[in-house]
């Protein structure tokens, strides 16, 4: 699974994507941490940051029957792209990496840019989904049903096993925090949260950049 964070993109001063490659290059120097430029321009930008860490961990030595402490170097990595026509922002991977990545963007550029998260309207998403002939609709997770008087539930609900499953996202749009779909003529399953996170399952190389396009067409 893969989560995608997207975020709100856009220019403080006359600053291009060229000028925050070429002031990279130029100024920073830093062993722990680093992005790998794979393709950009003035308004788009493909690039990989990764951080070091040491990691400590007790290991145990079967020959002295006892625990000993280890160092242990990993990497993590965080795929992002950055689209100034359409104001965006998005990260592959987990909000500690996005905002080390946004933390470095500010120091390349001196504050070039203003970057905030970027707020989902889960009933504009459903209206959208709804008349999209090209989106299947999964599942999706419900709060606060009423089944009685002063009674409240939460649930799952199946949409495969629907016959009319727009019909039924429209009823309880209101209620809806969680909603599963895919593309047709893409395996991936696209879940986005009301809280805004988006959450995609194994994402083949081929369909990548078509994903990414109907992402950003029906929560933009």
């Amino acid at each position: 699974m893969t989560n995608m964070i997207l975020y709100e993109f856009a220019k403080n001063k006359e600053y291009t994507l060229k000028n925050l490659v070429n002031d990279y290059e130029k100024n920073l120097q830093d062993d722990m941490q680093g992005i790998i430029f794979s393709e950009y321009d003035d308004e788009y930008m493909k690039a990989t940051y990764w951080l070091r860490k040491k990691k400590k961990e007790y290991k145990y030595n079967i020959d002295k029957r006892q625990f000993e402490e280890a160092e242990e170097e990993v990497i993590n990595i965080a795929e992002f792209e950055i689209q100034m026509d359409k104001t965006k922002l998005i990260v592959f991977g987990n909000k500690q990496l996005a905002q080390r990545i946004i933390t470095l963007i500010g120091i390349i550029s001196k504050n070039a840019y203003t970057v905030s998260e970027y707020v989902i309207d889960i009933n504009m998403l459903v209206n959208r989904i709804c008349k999209d002939n090209n989106i299947e609709l999964l599942k999706m997770k419900l709060v606060d049903i009423t089944i009685d008087k002063g009674l409240l539930v939460n649930c799952n609900v199946n949409l495969l096993s629907q016959n009319n499953p727009t019909d039924i996202a429209h009823r309880y749009v209101g209620n809806i925090v969680v909603l599963s779909f895919k593309f047709k003529n893409i395996h991936t399953v696209v879940t986005i949260y009301k809280n805004g996170k988006i959450v995609l399952s194994k994402i083949n190389d081929d369909d990548r950049e078509e994903l990414i396009r109907n992402i950003y067409r029906i929560v933009n």
